[in-house]
């Protein structure tokens, strides 16, 4: 049994643990990159409920579990941006929601997808943001890290947008995992300081 099937994750509290004990995930690791201050928490929350029932009906469409009837309207076109983008492109989903974890870095996540895409294989983020988030270049690095599959050799954000259309962003970031290594560090020296207090 490997480190990756001794990694749990509660969906409710959206917490990771491994052999016990709680592991951060890629997402808080990178937090310090992120200022949501000046956002409003109704309209935060309501962007997060958002893109959690877009990658929802997403994942279910990929796995060809989806009931049409069941899809939000304010979901529908993102969805039909996603449904688009795989017609366009007859990418091959290689990989939907796959959990991820470095038991070097006891870092943790879960990618959105690995694509075929032109004789290539991407890791994929799917986003509902109007511009693609400074933050997805560390972000995607760090899935590929923590996937640990030298196949995989190219990163993209696809914003999904509200009007059914999609853009595909290649990322290609050289400083992108050291973004995300320095945040490994700045996170552990937090809850090192964070312990001892």
């Amino acid at each position: 049994m490997g480190a990756r099937d001794e990694l749990t994750f509660d969906a409710e509290r959206h917490e990771y643990r491994f052999l016990g004990g709680i592991v951060p995930s890629v997402t808080q690791v990178l937090a310090p990159l992120i200022d949501f201050s000046r956002v409003p928490r109704d309209v935060l929350e309501a962007k997060r409920d958002l893109g959690s029932r877009v990658h929802e009906a997403c994942h279910y469409f990929d796995e060809d579990d989806l009931d049409m009837e069941s899809v939000e309207a304010d979901v529908e076109p993102y969805l039909q941006a996603w449904m688009a983008f795989r017609a366009e492109t007859r990418c091959e989903v290689l990989q939907v929601e796959r959990r991820v974890f470095d038991p070097m870095l006891m870092v943790a996540g879960t990618l959105d997808r690995v694509l075929r895409l032109d004789g290539k294989k991407v890791l994929v983020d799917l986003k509902t943001s109007i511009a693609t988030p400074h933050t997805v270049g560390a972000q995607t690095a760090a899935y590929m890290r923590l996937l640990g599959d030298a196949t995989v050799a190219h990163r993209a954000a696809l914003r999904l947008r509200p009007d059914g259309s999609y853009r595909l962003d290649m990322l290609t970031g050289a400083d992108d995992l050291a973004v995300f290594m320095a945040c490994v560090t700045l996170n552990r020296y937090l809850e090192k300081h964070t312990r001892e207090q």
